[in-house]
C-alpha cells in the first residue's frame, strides 16, 4: 500500500513538472507568432512608401530621358490649311449650304433650320502644310486695325485677324523645314446659329459648330532633304467654336463708303494641345518625347463679298502662327 502511495506521488509530481515547461513553450510560440504578425504587417505598411517612391523613380527617370528641348514657329498660308467634311465639302460650301437652307426655312414658315445632316461634325477634318522656322526668325505683332477689304460695290469692310494678332513678315523659308499633318474630329455638337446683318441688308444665319474632341497625325521636319522627320500624335479634349469668327468678322453697320464691324474682337484661336512623339526618321530614328502645340496668330476667316452676298468671292487673308515646343532624348537642330 506505501509503495502504491509513492508511485502515484512520483507519477502526479512528473506530470506537473512536465506540464510546466510544455506551457512555457506554447506562450513563448504565442508571443513569437504575435510579435511576428505585428512586424509582418508593419513590413506591409513600410512596402507602400518604398513602392510609390520606385514609381516616382521611374517617371524621374523618364523625365530625365528628356534632356533636350527646343521651339520652333510654324507658318501656315491661309491657302494650305483646308477643312473639309465627310461628304466632301469646305468650309465655304458648308457656310453657304447653311445660309441658304435658313433662308428657306423663314421665307416658307417652316421650323428653324438647326443644320444640314450631309454636314456632321463629328467625321471632318483639316489638314494643313506649314513653313517651319525657329524662334528667333518669326515676329508676331498685335494688329487691333485688322486689315480692311473690298467687299463689293466700293464699299471696305475694316476685319480682323485670329487673336487680333499678325505675323510682322515672313522670312524665306528652306523646304526641307516644315509641318504637316491631318486631324479629324471625334465629336462635337452645334450651339444655337447667330443671325448678322450684312452689307446687303438682310440677316443671314451663320451656322455655331463646336468641335469637343479631336485626333492629329503630325509630321515635323526639320532638314536632312525633307526625311528627318519626327512623328507625332495627339488625341485630346479640343473645345473649339469655328464659327464664332465668321460671325464676328461679318457682321457691321454699312455707311457711305464702308461697312463697319460691330466690335473688334478678333475671331478665337484654336486652344493649345499636347502631343506624344511616336518615332522619327533618318537621324530622328528611336527618338522619344512629348510637344506641345499653340497657335498664337490666325487668318480673318472666310469674308462675305457681293449681292447677293457670298463666301466664294473672298479669300481668307493672313498666316496661321504656332508655336511649337519640343521635349526629347535626342539633340534638335536649329530652324532656319
Amino acid at each position: 500500500m506505501m509503495m502504491m502511495n509513492f508511485f502515484m506521488s512520483r507519477t502526479t509530481t512528473t506530470t506537473s513538472t512536465t506540464c510546466y515547461p510544455l506551457l512555457l513553450v506554447l506562450l513563448v510560440a504565442s508571443l513569437t507568432f504575435g510579435v511576428s504578425s505585428v512586424n509582418a504587417k508593419k513590413g506591409m505598411a513600410n512596402t507602400m512608401p518604398e513602392d510609390n517612391k520606385v514609381i516616382s523613380r521611374v517617371l524621374t527617370e523618364e523625365s530625365n530621358k528628356l534632356m533636350y528641348s527646343k521651339t520652333y514657329i510654324v507658318v501656315t498660308k491661309a491657302a494650305d490649311f483646308v477643312r473639309l467634311f465627310s461628304n466632301g465639302g469646305d468650309i465655304v460650301t458648308y457656310l453657304q449650304d447653311f445660309i441658304t437652307k435658313a433662308k428657306a426655312a423663314v421665307d416658307t414658315g417652316g421650323p428653324t433650320f438647326k443644320g444640314n445632316p450631309e454636314f456632321p461634325i463629328q467625321g471632318s477634318s483639316t489638314t494643313q502644310k506649314g513653313a517651319v522656322f525657329d524662334s528667333s526668325s518669326i515676329e508676331v505683332v498685335n494688329a487691333p486695325d485688322g486689315v480692311v477689304v473690298e467687299v463689293g460695290f466700293g464699299k471696305l469692310l475694316q476685319v480682323q485677324f485670329s487673336g487680333n494678332r499678325k505675323i510682322k513678315f515672313t522670312p524665306v523659308d528652306d523646304p526641307f523645314y516644315f509641318f504637316h499633318g491631318h486631324c479629324i474630329v471625334n465629336s462635337g455638337f452645334l450651339e444655337p446659329s447667330t443671325e448678322i446683318r450684312t452689307l446687303a441688308g438682310p440677316t443671314v444665319s451663320i451656322p455655331q459648330p463646336v468641335i469637343t474632341s479631336e485626333s492629329c497625325k503630325l509630321n515635323l521636319c526639320l532638314g536632312g532633304g525633307g526625311f528627318s522627320c519626327i512623328a507625332i500624335y495627339s488625341g485630346s479634349s479640343f473645345m473649339f467654336n469655328f464659327g464664332k469668327g465668321v460671325a464676328l468678322n461679318n457682321e457691321g453697320v454699312s455707311t457711305a463708303l464702308r461697312l463697319d464691324l460691330l466690335t473688334f474682337e478678333g475671331p478665337p484661336l484654336p486652344p493649345p494641345f499636347p502631343g506624344t512623339i511616336i518615332g522619327g526618321t533618318g537621324p530622328f530614328e528611336g527618338i522619344e518625347g512629348s510637344v506641345t502645340i499653340a497657335t498664337i496668330a490666325g487668318t480673318t476667316g472666310p469674308i462675305l463679298k457681293g449681292i447677293p452676298v457670298t463666301f466664294k468671292r473672298l479669300k481668307p487673308i493672313g498666316s496661321i502662327v504656332q508655336v511649337i515646343l519640343v521635349k526629347s532624348n535626342m539633340p534638335l537642330p536649329a530652324g532656319p
